[in-house]
C-alpha cells in the first residue's frame, strides 16, 4: 500500500478515535423565554425586560405596581443602552447584532416585605414583639434568585434557608428534628402540654447555636421565639424567628405546632463592591436601595434560531436566523432567555394583567406573551399578526355585559361559561432536507409531495396535521435538524420512539449503498435500498399509509447522507429524518371535550374552544386557578399589585419540573421548537460564551443527534465509559497498523 494513503488512514481512524472518546453530551434543560423583540420595530431603547416580561426574574405578584413602575421601581431590570451613537441595536441599524461592551446593563433593587407572622395576626407597629425590630425586612433578587438584605443593605445579601407562608405549619414532637436546609436544624427537647410549652434547640451541622423556652398559649410575644448574630457589617442582626402555634397530646406522643418560621444563612453574606465581576457583568453603582451592573465584554449575537449566546451562566439570548420572523429583510427576533438546569419545580408564567387598568377585551396572551405556547421564534411575525395570525391565543370574551372582568368593574373574579376562548391555527413549515439542500419546487423529489407540511399547536404541543387539515393531528416521533446526523453500522437499530425502529440490515461501501428497515413494535412496516452518493431522489427514502381520513400519507423520510468504512466495521449517515406516529391520529370534532374546553368551531385551519364551565378565580397569591390539566391562572390577593383596591393582577402560567439528570429515568426530549424545550443529545450551540464554567452534559460544538418527542422532562447523564474503551482500543490499532505498516 502506498505509504501516503497508509498515513492518511492512520489519521482517520485516530479522529474516528478521538469522537469516539468524546463524552456523550447531556440534555439541555427546560428553558424560561421573556418576550421577544424585532429589531426592525423597537427602537434603541425599547429593549428592556422586567420582572413581568421575563420570567426569569423573580416576580412577587402581590408587589407588580412597584416592580412595573416607570420610576422608583423595584426588583430587576435588563437593558440595552446605546454608548456611542453608531450600530446601535433597533430599528435605525436592524441587521446589528453587536451588544458593545459596557451596553448591556443589569439593575436590581430591594424590595420590602411583611413579616408573615405579621399581616397573619394583625400586628401593628405598636403591637409587634420588639425583638423583630419591625413590621418589614427587604429582599433583593440578584441574577433571578431573592436573598435577604443585612441591614437593609442591598450590598449585603443573605441566603434564605427557609419560609413557612401564612399555611405553612410543622408538626413535631419531642425528640424530633426538622432539617431546615444548609446545615441549620431544629430539634424540640420537650413538649410539655399540661404547662403549653415547648423546649427547643437551633443547631448548624450539629452545634447548638440557641436554645428556648417558648409558651404556646399567650401573647405574640410570648409565643414567639428569636435568634440574633454579628454578620455582614453589622451587629445583632435578627437571622431566625419561629413562633409556636400550639402544643397537643396524640394517645401516644406530645406534640408543637410551628408557624412563621424565617431563616437566613448569617455564615454566607455576599458582599457586593464596586467593581466586583459577576457572571461577565462588573458591578458599576452600589448603594443602600440597588446595584447596577454592566457587561465587561461586547456581545456578538449568533444569528441562528438554534444558538444560544449566553452572556451569564445561565441567561442568554435566542435569536431568529437573519431576516426570520421580522418585517425587515436585515432585522431579527431577539428574546431574553434562561435554562432551567437544576432540578426542581419551575413555572412558566404569561404576562400579568392588571384588572384596574385593563378594558375586558385586553385579556389575551399569544406566543409571545406565554411560555406555555408553542413558539418558533422564525415565524414570529405570523404568530403576533393581528390578523391571518398563526399558533395559539387564550382570550377572555364578555358574553353578557354584565360583569366583565376588567376595569369596569376591576374586583369582578368570576369567567363565565363560554367567555375563555382558546384558538390555534395551523403554520407551514418548510421541511429542512429542503431547506439545507437548496431544493425548489421543481427539484424537489416527488415522494415529499410537496416543499411544506404543517404543524397545529395543541395545549403548548406542535402535532403535524394529516393533509394539511387542523382537525386531524398526528404526534411527531422525531425530527432531525440541519444540523443533526444519525451514525450507524451495519445491524445497529435506532430507537425512534414511540415503538419506532430503524435498522441497518448492510453497508456497501464500495457500492455507495444502504440497505435497512423501518419497523414499528418489531414489525416491519418498510424496507429499502438506498443510494448514498447520486442525486437527492436516490439518497431519499419515504414511508406512506392510510392513516386519519386520508390515502397514501406521507409518515416517515430519511436521507443517507453518506457512507463509510472504519477499521472494522461499515457506517451509513443518516440526516433528516422525520417521522410522525400514522397509529395514533387524534381526530377534532364540534362539540368534543378537551381538558374543561369544548371545541366550537373546526376548520381546515384552526380550531376553537371555550370553557365549558364558569371559573371562579380564588384571589390568594398563594392558590392556583386551574382551568386544563396544566394551565392555572395565578391572581395576587385583592388590591395587591393593582392601582385599585378592588383589582387584582392575573395571569396564565404553567409548571414544569426539571429531574436530577443523574437520576435513572428513560432519555426523552420534546421539540426544539417549544418553549420548554429538552434537546435530546444535542450540543449545547453557544455563541460568545459568557459563562463562569460549562454546565455538566454540555459540549461545545459537538454533531447533535435527533430531537425524539412527547418528553417527559427528566434525563440521565451518561456516562462515556464505553466510549474510552472504544477510543483505547482504537488508538492501539493505530499503533499497531503503524508498526506493521
Amino acid at each position: 500500500m502506498n505509504f501516503g494513503i497508509k498515513r492518511f488512514l492512520h489519521a482517520l481512524l485516530i479522529a474516528l478515535t478521538i469522537c469516539l472518546m468524546l463524552p456523550v453530551p447531556g440534555l439541555a434543560g427546560p428553558s424560561i423565554c421573556g418576550a421577544p423583540f424585532d429589531t426592525n420595530a423597537t427602537s434603541s431603547d425599547g429593549f428592556c425586560w422586567n420582572a413581568t416580561t421575563f420570567g426569569g426574574f423573580n416576580y412577587p405578584v402581590n408587589k407588580h405596581k412597584d416592580f412595573v413602575a416607570s420610576e422608583n421601581w423595584w426588583g430587576e431590570r435588563l437593558q440595552y443602552v446605546d454608548k456611542d451613537g453608531q450600530d446601535e441595536l433597533g430599528v435605525n441599524n436592524p441587521g446589528n447584532h453587536v451588544i458593545g461592551e459596557g451596553e448591556l446593563l443589569y439593575s436590581t433593587r430591594q424590595f420590602s416585605n411583611k413579616y408573615d407572622l405579621v399581616s397573619d395576626l394583625g400586628l401593628t407597629a405598636s403591637t409587634i414583639p420588639p425583638e423583630l425590630g419591625g413590621m418589614f425586612y427587604y429582599k433583593l433578587p440578584w441574577f433571578g434568585k431573592p436573598y435577604v438584605t443585612v441591614e437593609n443593605d442591598a450590598s449585603q445579601l443573605a441566603n434564605i434557608v427557609i419560609t413557612q407562608g401564612s399555611s405553612d405549619k410543622k408538626v413535631l414532637k419531642s425528640g424530633d428534628v426538622w432539617d431546615l436546609g444548609k446545615g441549620y436544624s431544629l430539634t424540640v427537647n420537650q413538649v410539655d402540654v399540661e404547662g403549653d410549652k415547648v423546649w427547643f434547640s437551633l443547631s448548624k451541622n450539629g452545634e447548638e447555636l440557641e436554645s428556648g423556652i417558648v409558651n404556646a398559649n399567650g401573647t405574640v410575644e410570648n409565643q414567639i421565639f428569636t435568634a440574633t448574630a454579628d454578620f455582614g457589617d453589622g451587629t445583632d442582626q435578627l437571622y431566625f424567628i419561629t413562633y409556636v402555634d400550639s402544643v397537643f397530646m396524640s394517645a401516644t406522643d406530645s406534640f408543637a405546632v410551628f408557624k412563621y418560621t424565617w431563616l437566613i444563612d448569617k455564615d454566607d453574606i455576599l458582599i457586593i463592591k464596586n467593581g466586583d465581576e459577576y457572571q461577565g457583568f462588573e458591578v458599576i453603582e452600589t448603594s443602600k436601595d440597588g446595584i447596577v451592573l454592566e457587561n465587561s465584554k461586547s456581545i456578538t449575537l449568533n444569528l441562528d434560531k438554534d444558538k444560544k449566546n449566553y452572556f451569564t451562566d445561565s441567561w442568554y439570548f435566542q435569536t431568529s436566523d437573519k431576516g426570520k420572523g421580522s418585517t425587515s429583510p436585515e432585522g431579527y427576533i431577539i428574546r431574553l432567555a434562561k435554562d432551567l438546569d437544576k432540578p426542581g419545580n419551575y413555572t412558566l408564567r404569561g404576562m400579568p394583567v392588571d384588572t384596574g387598568v385593563t378594558s375586558s377585551d385586553g385579556f389575551y396572551w399569544n406566543a409571545a406573551t406565554f411560555g406555555g405556547f408553542n413558539y418558533p421564534v422564525n415565524k414570529h411575525k405570523n404568530f403576533v399578526a393581528s390578523e391571518d395570525w398563526w399558533g395559539e391565543r387564550l382570550q377572555y370574551v364578555d358574553k353578557d355585559g354584565q360583569d366583565e372582568l376588567g376595569v369596569n368593574n376591576p374586583g369582578n373574579h368570576v369567567i363565565g361559561e363560554g367567555e375563555l376562548l382558546y384558538s390555534t391555527r395551523q403554520f407551514s413549515n418548510k421541511y429542512d432536507l429542503v431547506s439545507d439542500l437548496g431544493l425548489t419546487a421543481s427539484t424537489i423529489p416527488p415522494e415529499l409531495g410537496g416543499m411544506f407540511y404543517y404543524k397545529l399547536p395543541w395545549f403548548g404541543k406542535p402535532y403535524v396535521t394529516v393533509e394539511n387539515d387542523a382537525s386531524q393531528l398526528a404526534n411527531i416521533v422525531i425530527t432531525q435538524g440541519s444540523s443533526d446526523k444519525k451514525v450507524l453500522k451495519s445491524g445497529d437499530v435506532w430507537d425512534l420512539g414511540k415503538g419506532y425502529s430503524l435498522t441497518v440490515n448492510q453497508v456497501d461501501v464500495e457500492g455507495d449503498k444502504v440497505w435497512f428497515s423501518l419497523s414499528k413494535n418489531g414489525e416491519e412496516l418498510e424496507s429499502g435500498i438506498v443510494n448514498a452518493n447520486g442525486t437527492v431522489e436516490n439518497q431519499i427514502f419515504t414511508a406512506t399509509a392510510d392513516f386519519g381520513d386520508g390515502t397514501d400519507q406521507l409518515y416517515f423520510i430519511t436521507y443517507v447522507d453518506s457512507v463509510f468504512m472504519s477499521a472494522t466495521d461499515s457506517f451509513a449517515v443518516f440526516k433528516y429524518t422525520w417521522l410522525i406516529d400514522k397509529d395514533d391520529i387524534l381526530i377534532i370534532k364540534n362539540g368534543d371535550e378537551y381538558q374543561g374546553f369544548e371545541v366550537i368551531e373546526t376548520s381546515k385551519d384552526g380550531i376553537v374552544l371555550e370553557n365549558s364551565k364558569c371559573i371562579t378565580l380564588n384571589l390568594d397569591k398563594d392558590k392556583k386557578n386551574y382551568f386544563t390539566d396544566s394551565w392555572y391562572f395565578q391572581t395576587s390577593d385583592k388590591g395587591k399589585g393593582s392601582i385599585s383596591p378592588e383589582g387584582y393582577i392575573i395571569y396564565p402560567a404553567t409548571d414544569v419540573v426539571v429531574e436530577d439528570k443523574n437520576a435513572t429515568v428513560p432519555i426523552a426530549n420534546s421539540t426544539e421548537e417549544t418553549n420548554i424545550t429538552s434537546e435530546s443529545n444535542e450540543s449545547e450551540n453557544v455563541s460568545a460564551d459568557h459563562r463562569t464554567a460549562p454546565s455538566s452534559g454540555t459540549a461545545g460544538m459537538e454533531d447533535k443527534e435527533s430531537h425524539p418527542e412527547e418528553a417527559a422532562e427528566g434525563s440521565s447523564t451518561k456516562l462515556p465509559g464505553f466510549g474510552i474503551i472504544s477510543g483505547i482500543i482504537g488508538v492501539m490499532m493505530c499503533l499497531a497498523l503503524r508498526r506493521k505498516s
